[in-house]
């Protein structure tokens, strides 16, 4: 008896190809420019995240040198602009956890500001050094190699599914080691589940989005949570036993919290990997789904 395969029978909007994405990283960087703020640091990062998980999914089913070539010109810009995102979101969670007047507030924080103006320095530096005329070479080029398989191809299927499979083996072993590497390399592997079918299954990711985006950040926190408590211990000498003590569990509840939160989406009846791989069988029939909550909220 076939697999009856859940996708929604209403038409949606089609996603931006590789072509526009590139076009908007060149957009965004104009704006990044002018004082590089969080808001434009975040956007153009996403411009350059979808360039790059596009070429990577796509030199897996269609290879080209021209993906690598992707990958390789705008490797210093996106990194850079990652360790300066990324210290402008760590400063903001040490405001969040810290009142003010907390030592240890107040010792991170003017570490990360040091760090945020060498950040921008080097950030500022790759915009600077970017080459756009290459840029808009290889988007003329590659964007119809984009389009050479169809949105929710088999190929793109398969993709996925082998993005999912990993990303459940990395499960099973996060949540048999607990460390902390473990969870953030599933972290990674669910990113990359979510980007192909964000980028190539669009049906699929209208149902799924807000589920996929939560798990994302709640294993997101759990990273910066613990880059952070590693932050602190690093200075550890400087601060009383006290102040540390109540740093590390202010840290670990909000660890836990998060953790929780994802292992309930994740584990039992109900789970998310259940829905998502019911979701994604191959060879079998296509049913229609219901209208997604988010389709309903945009009616």
């Amino acid at each position: 008896m076939p697999i009856v395969v859940s996708v929604p029978t209403v038409i949606v909007a089609k996603p931006a190809g590789l072509e526009e994405w590139m076009s908007r990283v060149i957009d965004r960087a104009a704006k990044a420019q002018h004082g590089l703020n969080v808001n434009d640091v975040h956007d153009l990062r996403v411009a350059l995240r979808r360039c790059r998980t596009m070429a990577d999914a796509l030199s897996e089913v269609n290879p080209s040198p021209g993906w690598r070539k992707i990958k390789k010109a705008s490797s210093a810009m996106f990194h850079t602009l990652g360790e300066l995102r990324d210290v402008q979101v760590m400063a903001e969670r040490v405001k969040r956890l810290g009142s003010a007047g907390d030592p240890v507030r107040r010792r991170m924080l003017q570490l990360f500001s040091t760090r945020e103006k060498q950040c921008r320095a080097h950030a500022a530096k790759a915009l600077e050094d970017f080459d756009w005329k290459e840029w808009k070479k290889l988007a003329r080029k590659l964007g119809p190699k984009a389009h050479f398989f169809p949105l929710e191809s088999v190929v793109f299927q398969r993709l996925a599914l082998s993005r999912f499979n990993t990303s459940t083996r990395c499960y099973q072993e996060a949540r048999r080691k607990r460390s902390s590497a473990a969870w953030h390399r599933l972290r990674i592997v669910i990113k990359r589940f979510r980007y192909v079918v964000d980028n190539f299954l669009p049906r699929r990711y209208e149902l799924w989005a807000d589920d996929l985006k939560l798990i994302q950040d709640l294993l997101g926190d759990l990273h910066d949570l613990d880059v952070l408590r590693a932050s602190i211990r690093r200075e550890a000498s400087r601060f009383d036993s006290a102040a540390l003590v109540a740093w590390y569990r202010k840290i670990d509840e909000e660890r836990k919290s998060r953790l929780a939160e994802a292992n309930a989406k994740l584990r039992g009846p109900q789970s998310l990997w259940l829905t998502w791989r019911a979701g994604l069988p191959l060879g079998h029939s296509l049913a229609a789904a219901p209208v997604s909550r988010r389709q309903q909220r945009t009616a």
